[in-house]
């Protein structure tokens, strides 16, 4: 049974279909603004975290929207105000609920895409602040028709991307762990599940260590999105500020 209609807010822009993908669609939760990043606490107040990872899902959907094939962008949001704060991206927006979970929200938003004809679903996740549109296309030109293809986080235990056939072959376990949690499922399943390694994709938010990688003075060869560089500038600007 396919998701109420009301879930879905209004249709942004439209989007083309793959030459060679299918129908593709790309589903990137995003987590309620007001508790973003809590474990970046207490390095980041809470309006910073809110700006911080508005910033990171504006560079992540301008990825995606540099790759060919990807037919539709689906943002998958508990964040009441998730149409508005990026109304300037070619998307739609499945609003979740809090209380039912990551992984039943993306269900419901994989079935949901099904059921308007996707056949093929990229879950990406919205803390990547080092991803160009390359490392996406090359993700997804290396994961072999109707395969489960997995991204890694950087202590390889999380997964920050997932492409799967649609309908859903397997149950979402992201989380804790999540890595593991997709071996395991895909084994039950009696499905082969590819493992693609790739350091921008691995490259997530998640602690105050990251952050400070991320706030480094600009001039290595790992450079963040355009919208999460000009936060980040006025982040260290402000932080000189203070220094004086």
């Amino acid at each position: 049974m396919s998701p109420k209609p009301s879930r879905t807010a209004r249709r942004n822009s439209g989007r083309t279909p793959g030459r060679t993908l299918g129908r593709t669609w790309a589903l990137v939760p995003l987590n309620n603004l007001a508790k973003a990043k809590s474990r970046l606490d207490p390095a980041l107040k809470a309006e910073d975290r809110r700006a911080l990872m508005l910033a990171m899902a504006e560079d992540v959907l301008a990825a995606l929207d540099g790759v060919a094939g990807i037919e539709r962008i689906l943002l998958v949001s508990n964040e009441p105000e998730a149409g508005s704060l990026l109304r300037d991206r070619p998307l739609e927006v499945f609003y979740s609920a809090d209380h039912e979970g990551l992984n039943r929200e993306l269900g419901h938003a994989a079935a949901y895409a099904r059921a308007q004809g996707a056949d093929r679903g990229l879950i990406l996740h919205a803390d990547l602040p080092w991803l160009p549109p390359g490392v996406l296309q090359r993700f997804i030109d290396g994961c072999p028709a109707g395969s489960v293809c997995v991204a890694g986080c950087k202590l390889s235990s999380g997964t920050n991307a997932l492409l799967a056939p649609l309908p859903l072959p397997l149950p979402l376990v992201f989380g804790v762990n999540s890595l593991q949690g997709f071996r395991e499922a895909a084994a039950a399943h009696g499905l082969d599940l590819c493992v693609i390694a790739n350091e921008r994709l691995s490259l997530d938010i998640d602690s105050p260590a990251d952050l400070d990688s991320l706030l480094a003075e600009p001039g290595s060869t790992l450079e963040p999105g355009a919208a999460t560089s000009k936060l980040l500038l006025r982040m260290r600007q402000g932080r000189a500020g203070l220094g004086r």
